[in-house]
């Protein structure tokens, strides 16, 4: 990791973060502003197209919503600028939901630490030591039925595809299992785990059709759970 974009995690009230470590992470890098404040439409699609080598497609797709939802409207959309903090809004039509995987179920900044707790735990408690996508499911099939109810189609369509964006984004491509410090430094701190560049980050594109279909699969995953629960 050259000197630029060490990490540094955010530690003053001044700086913007989200609910989502995969930002967080950009932001706690230098690939996005560090304040984590007035970010382009440009800068959120090349940053995480660059750093996590998903598709410009895909990382339009991810980052357009955010700005025409949070941004300050202007006429001139090269100037449409977003904070971090401004996803942290719960709501119908935002993006933030409940039964996250790392972060608590009200306006969040940082993440959770009991329930980055409980995803390490999983992961020490498994043969592989870390998680693979059915553990995924698992998890997210649990934070559900903590909450004692569904999450509304978008949102738990956004949910499914966070785990789709996580799970290629750390897995091993030998095992397909998310080694446990991975997990602790996604989630936990925040960061890229170390190693990234040379063998973390993915070394093919990833397409937003690609993620479409690993979250759909976490989908039907989660189903058969609500099966199994039921009989």
């Amino acid at each position: 990791m050259d000197r630029e974009h060490q990490f540094v995690p955010s530690e003053t009230p001044t700086e913007s973060r989200c609910p989502c470590p995969g930002l967080n992470a950009l932001a706690n890098h230098g690939y996005l502003p560090r304040s984590g404040k007035s970010i382009s439409l440009g800068a959120l699609i090349h940053a995480i197209a660059h750093v996590y080598n998903f598709s410009y497609f895909h990382a339009s797709i991810l980052s357009l919503p955010a700005i025409l939802r949070y941004a300050k409207w202007t006429w001139r959309f090269w100037d449409l600028k977003i904070d971090l903090a401004s996803l942290s809004q719960f709501g119908v039509l935002r993006i933030a939901h409940e039964s996250s995987l790392g972060h608590s179920d009200e306006p969040s900044h940082s993440p959770d630490p009991h329930l980055v707790e409980e995803l390490l735990d999983r992961a020490r408690t498994n043969p592989s030591g870390g998680l693979d996508l059915r553990d995924l499911a698992a998890v997210r099939f649990e934070r559900e039925e903590k909450l004692g109810r569904k999450l509304d189609f978008l949102h738990e369509q956004l949910a499914f595809g966070e785990c789709g964006f996580f799970y290629l984004s750390m897995r091993d491509p030998k095992s397909g299992v998310i080694p446990e410090e991975r997990i602790k430094q996604w989630f936990g701190e925040e960061r890229l785990p170390n190693g990234w560049w040379e063998a973390v980050r993915p070394s093919r594109t990833v397409g937003f059709f690609e993620t479409r279909k690993t979250a759909y699969v976490v989908e039907q995953l989660v189903k058969t759970f609500r099966f199994s629960e039921r009989m």
